[in-house]
């Protein structure tokens, strides 16, 4: 914890932020992840300590369901920072895009599991598209047209022929074609990005 001196020699003290992660793994903080539906999420973290916390949410993570096979696993979105009082509770909503498409949508009665980002996705690609989505820099739709293509391997057709089924009304497409436009210079940006970033790694000096 940093000391600050305040006007008229008042000391002040500055909360230093802590990893989400690391709250988590030492035990500093109980976390329990609601995912809403397949665009939202809330963390919800209680304090076990007598101090007051500031947490440092991660720009991507993973949202993993504690039943593999129940719901679609996916990325939460969305860096900041989240107070939380000594040993109470506060809540940080966070983006969320699906990861694992043909398996059920996400419900906030499913159990999830928030772990490093690493978890559920390697590819430096979609890390990257979940990052710009966390920023407010691209929108649901088009976020979730390219993980799908890049984690899970539809094809542009197939995305553009995804539908939402309706029961009271005719189905509607999933994607509008504009979002898919987006989406297809999003995966080349993203590759081109991840490969900048490979070479950039291991360029020798």
């Amino acid at each position: 914890m940093i000391l600050l001196v305040a006007p008229f020699g008042v000391a002040k003290e500055e909360i230093v932020p802590v990893d989400l992660h690391e709250a988590i793994e030492t035990g500093t903080i109980d976390v329990k992840l609601i995912v809403k539906n397949g665009q939202q999420a809330r963390i919800v973290a209680k304090n076990n300590t007598d101090q007051p916390l500031t947490i440092q949410v991660p720009e991507a993570f993973a949202a993993v369901p504690v039943l593999a096979q129940t719901s679609q696993g996916g990325g939460g979105t969305g860096s900041g920072l989240f107070n939380v009082p000594p040993e109470k509770v506060a809540k940080h909503d966070v983006g969320f895009v699906c990861l694992e498409h043909g398996k059920p949508d996400p419900r906030s009665t499913m159990q999830y599991e928030l772990k490093p980002i690493s978890a559920i996705t390697t590819d430096p690609a979609v890390v990257e598209i979940l990052r710009l989505h966390g920023r407010r820099q691209i929108p649901h739709a088009v976020a979730q047209a390219a993980v799908w293509h890049l984690a899970n391997g539809l094809s542009w057709q197939q995305l553009a022929t995804k539908e939402r089924k309706n029961l009271s009304v005719p189905n509607t497409p999933y994607f509008s074609r504009s979002a898919l436009q987006w989406a297809g210079q999003l995966v080349a940006y993203a590759q081109q990005h991840a490969q900048s970033e490979a070479t950039t790694a291991y360029s020798p000096r």
